[in-house]
């Protein structure tokens, strides 16, 4: 009778010290997530300014210069195209993109 009781508080024991690892797995695993959505959280808010800044930007005038390379000739366009001139553009527009961008970081405006 001794004996079970005995095994009784060592299994209850067991229990508690069971649960408390459970526990404390539970907060470890919580506090690793909050730390990593602390670190996230500035990259998320500057990505939203990035994109109201985009959405600000009037694009009606480029819309409508896009239907221009429609009423080009065919002849002129093949020529254009086989030069690379569209390749050459987007690299350009990118081009000029990354040095605007760049200008938003403190520090690197050193000449421009």
């Amino acid at each position: 009778m001794l004996a079970k009781f005995f095994n009784l508080i060592i299994e209850k024991i067991s229990a508690v010290l069971t649960w408390i690892g459970n526990l404390y797995k539970a907060v470890m695993t919580a506090g690793w997530d909050f730390i990593r959505d602390a670190a996230c959280w500035p990259f998320e808010q500057i990505m939203d300014i990035v994109v109201s800044a985009i959405q600000a930007i009037d694009m009606t005038d480029l819309a409508s210069q896009v239907g221009a390379w429609g009423s080009l000739p065919a002849e002129l366009l093949n020529i254009l195209g086989l030069l690379g001139i569209g390749t050459a553009s987007a690299i350009i527009v990118a081009a000029i993109g990354v040095r605007l961008v760049l200008q938003l970081i403190p520090f690197v405006r050193l000449g421009s």
